[in-house]
């Protein structure tokens, strides 16, 4: 009856397993449950696996690894990865899979490959190769290292325990590491000389944009909003920093990355400089850029008398910002000194006498200067109306050059724009352009390139200070006023052309340093009605807001000027750290809570110090490995290297509950005879042909049965079967044991085996079919080196 009762369990239990009905460890408990109630096991047995080492071990090492991850040390081991960049596939396969095999040896497996994912990205797209090229090498990698020591995978620490409570000797740490390189060595020569001729070359998938990308990047659509841009050579951008080439303010694109002699700097500062050949990820709508490219759109033509002509009608002149004067307390945009009274602010100086460079965001206040150009009968209304007091003419009469102006001893217009002296252009608006039939506003022509249309030449007349809403018409001639170095980089700018568009930059836009995330305004803001501009955004808070979601739809140009609302989602970037410090501010709801996590590299040799410990401490038998590694993930939170709450997220605790839950099956697969009964219909099959053929039967029914159950619960089920053999064939209890561990760690040939497995099955554009290609050779290659070595290292 009790074989019957526990036969029946277990094939519940597999037949769920394999449906996927339910959660594993939901599965874990109802077995556990069911064998408590049918009295299979005693309840101190029942509940003997939550205090099991072998658990202690696993939660234990779910938090170390987190500690390494959390302070930069896993991410500063992949990253010597980037020099084997310009080498050939075969060794950029070898680098790949001996830095993720040696990795997991003292790292969660799927940690790693999360960790190298973003790394191997940025080698597929180095190296010009598709990424399935290589991630499933770095799978595959993650997953023969994993078993390298004792405590790498659940399998090898469940295989020295019910060695342990069997009473007998317990495996090393560094047992399972011979078979384990062998293996590994086997497969990576697998792979490089056989199995890379059936790696598929795939288009990524959508989850090719990294971690953040498969969650609001769709919402976004923000793989058709970043592409890249190549300064070419004798460029007037070469040399100008950021902020300079106007690139964000002129084409309103943010630039997220520069690739510069192959070396990405992401989230770059708005005084880093530009160089000829560098390659600029930028977010943001292509037809921006495309507005201003070459001639089509605006067409430089000789300047001729215009300039004298503009002079001659009008005038410059500096005034007060007075006491009752209605411009206190607005800025440029919303004073209406262009838009309704026809005049331009050429220069603000500030009570203190100091020159603003960006006057745009200053809100004006009595006593300001300013130095306005426009005719003379809008100059005179702004004094009648009281908009400004006490003005001085700067210039009286005709005037035929302004150039000529900047070099009056009062110096009054040398210091009107950053750059000097102010120069003419006149471009031509050709039939066909895309700034027909918009307004100057839209145009971009103004603020965001320094420069300033003073008159319009159209048909034969000319519109002098035109308004802001002036429509642009096909022929017209437009009469731009600015320093020369803004008139550079007008030039420069249309010589910009798309270098590229493609959903892989997504996957260059985060790093251990960098995220993209959604910031929320919360319920508590006080910035609601409050525009970017007027929180200086980017400069207080670090990071660059490529897109506000609002109502339903994404919104990407004229960011700066758009009133936030209670409601509006922004799409930030930028590093982590100020990503952290938006988040403390009661202002922000920070969504993705991981993005806001910037690593603590200055705890990182305390983290590698306690994780050596730990291993060391295993090794040389100075602690039992349960303690060990307690007392390390007990340092790890006390030293700061991660917080509790943190070690707590750490914890697989599905994996935790499905061990702890599985581990009264083995002893009542012991305390029934079922174990005897598994043993000796393996004997009937190849007990007579020596410990070799045992080997392979064990090995074979265990990695068949790890393609529809968990490892875990698969070991559980096993170890008393191998146990039981051991003893009555009188060979080595540690030749089955390690033969059940490392077939355990062999799921190589699906997709879903193991979650390393389907995190770069997306990525990769990997199909089901691409899996056992490779899967099925190395499983069988696996099996071969275990069935020859084993035996060697473990005697019967």
């Amino acid at each position: 009856m009790d074989i019957f009762l526990l036969t029946t369990i277990i094939a519940a239990a597999l037949v769920v397993f394999i449906a996927g009905w339910l959660r594993v460890d939901l599965v874990g408990l109802l077995v556990l449950s069911a064998l408590a109630l049918t009295g299979l096991v005693s309840p101190q047995d029942a509940l003997a696996g939550f205090s099991s080492p072998a658990v202690v071990t696993v939660w234990a090492m779910f938090i170390l690894s987190a500690g390494l991850t959390r302070t930069g040390v896993a991410h500063q081991l992949g990253k010597p990865l980037q020099h084997f960049a310009k080498g050939s596939e075969a060794v950029l396969i070898i680098a790949l899979m001996v830095a993720a095999s040696l990795l997991s040896a003292l790292i969660n497996t799927v940690t790693v490959a999360a960790i190298l994912l973003p790394a191997t990205m940025e080698l597929a797209r180095r190296s010009g190769r598709p990424p399935s090229r290589l991630l499933m090498p770095l799978a595959l990698g993650c997953l023969l290292g994993g078993p390298f020591t004792g405590i790498s995978t659940p399998p090898n620490i469940l295989a020295t325990d019910a060695l342990r409570n069997a009473g007998y000797a317990p495996f090393a740490l560094l047992d399972f590491t011979p078979i384990t390189a062998a293996i590994v060595a086997a497969g990576i020569i697998f792979v490089v000389l056989i199995g890379r001729r059936m790696l598929p070359t795939h288009k990524p998938g959508p989850s090719a944009t990294g971690q953040r990308g498969r969650s609001s990047g769709a919402s976004y659509e923000m793989d058709s909003h970043v592409f890249s841009i190549t300064i070419p050579a004798d460029s007037p951008l070469d040399g100008r920093t950021l902020a300079e080439s106007r690139i964000g303010s002129a084409l309103y694109l943010t630039v997220v990355a520069l690739q510069r002699k192959g070396m990405l700097m992401l989230a770059p500062r708005a005084t880093d400089v530009l160089e000829a050949g560098d390659t600029v990820i930028v977010h943001g709508q292509p037809e921006q850029l495309q507005r201003f490219h070459g001639d089509q759109h605006l067409r430089v033509e000789p300047l001729g008398h215009l300039d004298a002509l503009f002079c001659e009608r009008t005038a410059i002149v500096e005034g007060h910002v007075g006491e009752q004067s209605p411009l206190v307390g607005t800025t440029l945009a919303q004073s209406g000194l262009r838009r309704e009274h026809l005049v331009q602010v050429l220069r603000v100086r500030t009570v203190e006498g100091r020159t603003l460079r960006h006057p745009q965001y200053h809100r004006f206040t009595p006593g300001d200067r300013l130095l306005l150009q426009g005719e003379r009968e809008p100059l005179d209304k702004l004094v009648q109306n009281g908009i400004i007091t006490d003005p001085i003419p700067i210039q009286t009469g005709p005037l035929r050059n302004l150039r000529e102006a900047s070099n009056e001893s009062s110096g009054e217009l040398r210091s009107v724009l950053p750059g000097g002296k102010v120069h003419f252009l006149a471009v031509r608006v050709p039939e066909g352009s895309v700034l027909a039939g918009r307004d100057l506003m839209d145009s971009r022509l103004g603020n965001a390139f320094g420069l300033t249309v003073v008159s319009i030449l159209r048909d034969d007349a000319m519109v002098c200070m035109p308004a802001a809403s002036e429509i642009v018409r096909p022929g017209d001639l437009l009469v731009l006023q600015g320093t020369e170095r803004d008139l550079e980089l007008l030039q420069g700018l249309q010589e910009l052309t798309i270098a590229e568009q493609d959903s892989e930059l997504l996957a260059e836009l985060e790093s251990q340093q960098v995220a993209v995330t959604e910031v929320l305004l919360s319920p508590r803001t006080s910035l609601a009605g409050k525009t970017l501009a007027d929180l200086m955004f980017r400069d207080q808070y670090g990071v660059s807001v490529l897109a506000v979601w609002r109502k339903g739809r994404a919104h990407r140009t004229g960011l700066q000027d758009l009133p936030l609302q209670f409601g509006d989602a922004l799409l930030v970037h930028g590093p982590r750290r100020s990503l952290e410090a938006i988040a403390r501010n009661p202002d922000f709801l920070v969504l993705d809570q991981s993005a806001a996590q910037a690593p603590r590299l200055e705890k990182a040799p305390i983290a590698a110090t306690i994780m050596l410990s730990v291993v060391l401490s295993a090794i040389f038998g100075l602690l039992p490995i349960a303690i060990a590694a307690l007392v390390g993930s007990t340092l790890m939170v006390l030293l700061k290297c991660i917080s509790m709450d943190e070690a707590y997220r750490a914890i697989e605790w599905k994996v935790v509950f499905l061990i702890a839950c599985m581990l009264p099956l083995g002893v009542a697969v012991e305390n029934t005879g079922a174990a005897q009964m598994g043993a000796e219909a393996l004997l009937a099959v190849v007990g007579d042909l020596g410990p070799r053929w045992v080997v392979a039967a064990l090995f074979l029914a265990t990695v068949l049965g790890t393609q529809v159950i968990p490892t875990a619960a698969l070991v559980v089920l096993m170890a008393p079967v191998a146990l039981t053999t051991a003893e009555t064939l009188a060979i080595s209890p540690q030749l089955l044991m390690m033969t059940v561990a490392m077939s355990a760690s062999s799921s190589y040939a699906s997709p879903l085996s193991h979650p390393a497995h389907l995190l770069v099955m997306s990525p990769g554009g990997y199909r089901f079919v691409d899996y056992l290609k490779l899967g099925v050779p190395l499983t069988i290659i696996s099996m071969l080196v275990c069935v020859w070595l084993l035996p060697v290292f473990f005697p019967a």
